[in-house]
């Protein structure tokens, strides 16, 4: 399981799962050669003087790894963070001058204006359709994925579960169903109550769903993050068969 580095970790000997590790506090070469090895971190980030010489340092399941300018003040957003577009508008209370996004950040409104220098991207980054515009120029680092999408009556679902028909009866508007997990839609649903009820599609994960409905749900996916729709007959055969 990994952790979030804190101020009192001791940056020597191996590090490992450690979701951000933060090497901007080293002032010298020797310091950084106090560290052995860095193993299953997430991000590392690291002043741009030292860019060339992490090199040195042993490095095993490492995701990106982020130079800033010396002296910078960083917003990170771990986790999940759902809000409207007038969060990036301000910028930070503290003064940061960069905002790097290492989890799922989702803005469920247009911004107007973007309140820091930088963005940088190494987690998810859900946009409003439209507001590239005003956030890509901004963008000085990504190696995570920044996905626009349609935010007018948008449902958020995370984790696992099930959508059976009366699910869709009762929604009163056509929404567009943000899927991250393992997700089923159940065998009551038809292809007319599905194209009725959902406009789109975000998936991050897995979808299953019956055989009649996977052309469907695939053309209505706008944006498949690594994520899978599959015939949810298969694993009815694997468990008859286990």
């Amino acid at each position: 399981m990994m952790s979030e580095q804190t101020d009192n970790v001791e940056l020597k000997g191996r590090i490992s799962a450690v979701s951000v590790l933060d090497l901007r506090r080293m002032k010298s070469m020797e310091e950084l050669s106090n560290i052995t090895a860095i193993e299953a971190v997430g991000t590392i980030l690291l002043s741009d003087s030292f860019q060339g010489l992490i090199a040195s340092i042993p490095m095993k399941a490492v995701g990106s790894i982020i130079s800033l300018p010396e002296g910078s003040k960083v917003n990170q957003i771990g986790g999940t963070l759902k809000v409207g577009g007038e969060f990036l508008e301000n910028g930070s209370v503290d003064g940061s001058d960069i905002l790097l996004v290492t989890g799922e950040l989702i803005l469920t409104s247009p911004p107007k204006k973007f309140g820091y220098k930088q963005l940088i991207v190494v987690g998810q980054l859900f946009i409003p359709r439209g507001s590239e515009s005003i956030l890509t120029p901004c963008i000085t680092q990504s190696s995570g994925e920044i996905i626009p999408y349609d935010h007018h009556n948008s449902r958020f679902f995370m984790g696992q579960g099930q959508f059976g028909r009366e699910f869709f009866e009762c929604l009163k508007k056509p929404v567009v169903m943000m899927l991250n997990g393992t997700f089923t839609i159940e065998s009551d649903v038809s292809k007319d109550l599905l194209l009725e009820k959902v406009t789109e599609i975000v998936l991050s994960g897995t979808l299953m769903a019956d055989k009649k409905l996977v052309p469907i749900l695939t053309a209505l996916a706008v944006e498949q993050l690594g994520g899978s729709i599959l015939d949810s007959s298969i694993f009815d055969d694997v468990t008859a068969y286990g």
